[in-house]
């Protein structure tokens, strides 16, 4: 199976960012993959230094980028005499963060970007939009981002697969990242008439009946799905559930000790996405593990390489 070849992390130097870099880099070691150290050095708060210290905006804005290089080598450096066989690679960008981001993945031939959680709320996200989310809105590579320190390689993950093709993509990219750890395939299915089910004068032997028969059917949809993306992989196994679907995928992560979600991200308007939040959000919001979101019809691991 073919491995991931080139992975970019972007970092600002934080706890976070090196959590990310932490992660980016035993991944590069799993894979024998190309690392790329990426820092963006905002343009507001350069052109705010300029005006504020008029007589030297160039030397300004050289030092910063010459501390955030420096910094960047250093890096560059553990991370080589830790990583045996591993190539890093650095570069110091300059402009919106999540533009610069897509253009060196992009320039570059990234399968992989990696960046670390900021610890946005719903509501931050809402009026303020968040580097994760502009990143995914406008890029076209697969983004893992980092909610934990990485203490081992991934050992648990899930896969919430919904049949449609950007949750096929996300299970085709879980294994070819993971290389040794079980994968769950979840798929959640909402029950209709669920209102009239709770009702006392429901027939609840016909709701049983029904549920089990919706139930069975798809977990053959996903046994044929699974075993057309991994004939006889034993790592893979396939959980059905009925309720809502990012309560389930919640639970789970949680129940199973999961470490890593890659979950594709449906095509939902940009209004729906702002009103109500897709599944993908409340993933990313509510399970502590690291989430790796595969966008549709942008699948960059495995792609045919010119």
């Amino acid at each position: 199976m073919e491995k991931i070849q080139r992975i970019l992390v972007a970092t600002d130097f934080s706890p976070r960012a090196d959590r990310a870099v932490q992660r980016a880099a035993q991944l590069a070691m799993e894979h024998s993959a190309y690392l790329y150290l990426l820092h963006v050095l905002p343009v507001f708060p350069l052109e705010a230094l300029k005006r504020v210290m008029v007589d030297t905006p160039l030397e300004t804005e050289q030092r910063l980028y010459n501390e955030a290089e420096a910094t960047l080598q250093t890096m560059a450096a553990e991370l080589t005499g830790k990583i045996v066989g591993v190539h890093v690679r650095y570069h110091v960008a300059i402009g919106r963060t999540h533009v610069e981001i897509n253009h060196y993945a992009e320039t570059h031939r990234a399968d992989l970007i990696v960046i670390g959680n900021q610890g946005e709320t719903f509501l931050q996200e809402f009026f303020l939009g968040t580097t994760a989310s502009k990143t995914l809105q406008k890029g076209c590579h697969p983004l893992l981002i980092i909610k934990q320190a990485p203490k081992r390689q991934y050992k648990h993950v899930l896969v919430p697969l919904d049949f449609s093709q950007p949750s096929v993509d996300a299970l085709k990219v879980a294994l070819k990242v993971v290389t040794d750890a079980s994968i769950h395939v979840l798929h959640v299915v909402e029950m209709p008439y669920k209102r009239k089910m709770n009702q006392p004068d429901f027939n609840t032997e016909w709701a049983d009946l029904y549920r089990d028969k919706t139930l069975s059917r798809a977990l053959e949809v996903a046994e044929k799905i699974v075993s057309d993306c991994a004939p006889g992989d034993p790592r893979v196994r396939c959980i059905i559930e009925h309720g809502s679907p990012h309560a389930v995928i919640r639970d789970k992560a949680h129940s199973l000790g999961i470490d890593l979600i890659v979950i594709g991200k449906r095509g939902e308007t940009e209004l729906d996405e702002a009103l109500f939040g897709s599944v993908t959000k409340h993933v990313l919001y509510e399970t502590p593990c690291d989430v790796f979101v595969v966008s549709p019809e942008k699948q960059a691991i495995g792609r045919a390489r010119g």
